[in-house]
């Protein structure tokens, strides 16, 4: 055989072995992105249509609306079946599509499966467990999707391949030293290294053909690179927070997934510090969102920079940060927490009125559960805003002792009505005030500080004096708003009720008795409360809104839109005004996604009589958005900041 011959069927077995790899890996990729993609849009689906046909399963003649709803999602042809059961078991409603999709081949979906996932989730009527939906989707559109890209890279690459070919073709007869240099780049095209060939042969054929392998390493690299980008965006969609790029909770929550789960493997011991901002609340009301940002930020820096490759840092909320160090000595732990305060204290200034940081730390080892674990975290943190040091280890302290501060704590206020209320305007987009929103602050025992609203509010839940301290508030506005009326001085306000306290009935009655003092001024009164209260207790909330139309007052649901099922409940609340929730607004002039949910959501308010507010509006640019998108009423640090009401 020739050498010419050799080195031919050398370099073809080469491009081959380049052809087939690239189109199993750029396949297998894809793959692998399906089917995240039908996991994440099955679980969307069930957890959507299951809140969307909850309020009718059970209901006498609901099964209809219910095949409706259903058809509509099904008849789109995403997915393989649609099951509905009751408590029983019983099959209340089931759709299915054939399983195997058309137009693909039989060989193409044994060599490349696709498990369509399957997800469930439960239907609750109110507070009672109703049945449970299944939603399976279909491979079919997977499959399409998979053999479409499998056919436009399989033309794509064998293009790439007659090329390579051809000009091997041409230059073969010239081909001798820089022979091994092309074959070697060849095979690390193969292993995935599309490094360019530097080697210049002087030859003009050959320095053709370097060029044109070159040229095929950057096509190639350019397929991987995008197939890479898709799987880190997804990433960090899913599992990094977006402001300070650290681990989310879902990630957190998968890193005790991994340390909580019993295997046979070595027992994973370490520290569990929860870290939080203890002025981020306010930081936020003082100097807006921004000055909020860059203070995490800067927390963020100081954590990673302390912490390194000592340990795993996550942002697991808006205040709060988790440090996961594992096989970790006492003395090494202290080490690091005292460096930490040290460092917090160094960049605390008179804008962070409950100091910079403080942190709560608990040991984990081979029998230790998560629940007690985040509890007696949770305990230590709680403890270490009032310790000097900045930090609290959980073994010298005990739960109950502080749940007992606290509850001294709220006796105190209530009693004292140790109270101060803020007002924050909002705004029509001339600058007319349409009312102010009443924020509660609550003094601590020296009266020269605030206690911080972050951990008395899940205080207060706990020791289930939510109600209690509603009520002090509200008594404190309308003593407020007596003296107001008595200087002339009177303005129209709105009052903000919480979830807790909807979900007992007792506390709405006595509620409403404290309104009716103010029935003749109570068209000058907007009550607040959460969407999600609509959620926990609806039933109490209609009741409620009820008692409040009855009483003149009007009504406002906050923070709507954060999730689909509030829709549902809006025709029977009937509100005066919804207000946004933040998420919806913030830089909403970059989001056109967000504008258009935004604009929706207008244009289904307006169409049921209901003005829309948009909160956390912090610059010009998102208020002439908000305004483009029909929004009636505005409320933010750009409009107006809270201000003492005295």
């Amino acid at each position: 055989m020739s050498l010419t011959r050799q080195f031919g069927l050398g370099f073809l077995s080469v491009l081959v072995l380049v052809f087939l790899g690239t189109v199993w890996i750029n396949v297998n990729s894809t793959r692998s992105y399906i089917s995240d993609q039908l996991t994440s849009h099955s679980q969307d689906t069930a957890t959507s249509l299951g809140l969307s046909i909850s309020p009718y399963v059970g209901m006498e003649g609901g099964l209809p609306v219910i095949d409706t709803m259903v058809n509509a999602i099904f008849d789109r042809g995403y997915y393989e079946s649609i099951e509905l059961k009751d408590l029983d078991g019983k099959l209340l409603l089931k759709k299915t599509n054939p399983p195997k999709p058309e137009l693909v081949p039989e060989w193409f979906m044994q060599l490349f499966p696709i498990v369509s996932p399957v997800t469930r989730t439960e239907i609750n009527s109110g507070w009672v467990m109703a049945g449970e939906l299944t939603v399976k989707s279909h491979p079919g559109l997977g499959y399409a999707q998979l053999w479409s890209n499998a056919k436009r890279t399989f033309l794509l690459t064998l293009v790439i391949f007659i090329l390579g070919t051809l000009l091997l073709g041409i230059l073969l007869k010239l081909i001798t030293n820089p022979l091994k240099v092309v074959i070697r780049a060849a095979e690390r095209i193969a292993s995935r290294d599309f490094n360019p060939i530097e080697y210049e042969p002087k030859t003009k054929e050959l320095n053709l053909l370097v060029k044109a392998f070159n040229k095929m390493a950057g096509i190639l690299s350019k397929q991987y690179s995008e197939l890479t980008a898709q799987a880190q965006a997804y990433y960090k969609k899913a599992y990094l927070d977006p402001l300070t790029q650290l681990g989310n909770k879902q990630a957190l929550d998968n890193k005790f997934a991994r340390i909580f789960t019993k295997t046979d493997d070595e027992p994973v011991t370490g520290f569990l510090i929860l870290v939080r901002l203890s002025s981020l609340a306010q930081v936020n009301e003082s100097e807006g969102a921004a000055i909020a940002d860059e203070y995490i930020k800067n927390a963020s820096q100081i954590l990673s920079t302390n912490i390194q490759q000592k340990g795993e840092l996550f942002r697991s909320r808006g205040a709060d940060f988790a440090i996961l160090l594992e096989d970790m000595s006492d003395i090494d732990c202290k080490n690091i927490l005292q460096t930490l305060s040290d460092q917090f204290k160094a960049n605390s200034s008179e804008m962070f009125i409950n100091g910079y940081a403080h942190m709560g730390v608990a040991h984990f080892g081979a029998d230790t559960k998560k629940a007690p674990l985040l509890e007696l975290t949770d305990a230590a943190l709680t403890s270490a805003a009032n310790n000097p040091n900045g930090w609290q280890l959980a073994s010298d302290i005990t739960v109950q002792q502080s749940h007992e501060s606290w509850r001294e704590q709220l006796k105190r206020i209530i009693e004292d009505e140790a109270i101060d209320i803020l007002l924050q305007p909002v705004k029509n987009f001339d600058s007319s005030v349409l009312f102010s929103e009443c924020l509660a602050r609550f003094k601590d025992s020296t009266g020269e500080k605030y206690l911080p609203m972050a951990q008395l509010i899940p205080e207060s839940e706990k020791l289930l004096v939510s109600g209690e301290l509603d009520k002090a508030i509200l008594r404190k506005i309308l003593s407020l708003l007596n003296s107001a009326q008595t200087n002339k001085k009177a303005a129209s306000i709105s009052i903000n009720i919480s979830t807790a306290s909807l979900g007992d009935l007792s506390n709405i009655d006595e509620i409403i008795e404290l309104l009716k003092h103010i029935r003749k001024r109570s068209e000058r009164v907007i009550v607040e409360f959460h969407e999600h209260s609509l959620h926990r207790c609806f039933k109490n909330c209609v009741y409620f809104a009820n008692m409040l139309k009855e009483n003149g007052c009007k009504i406002t649901i906050e923070r709507f839109g954060s999730s689909i099922s509030a829709f549902a409940h809006i025709r029977q609340i009937r509100p005066d005004y919804i207000k946004l929730d933040g998420s919806f607004t913030r830089n909403i002039n970059f989001s056109e996604e967000n504008q258009f949910f935004v604009s929706s959501l207008v244009s289904i308010a307006h169409g049921l009589n209901i003005e829309v507010i948009a909160e956390l509006v912090e610059d010009e640019n998102e208020a002439r958005c908000l305004h483009g998108l029909f929004v009636d009423y505005v409320q933010g640090y750009y409009f107006g900041k809270p201000e003492v009401w005295s």
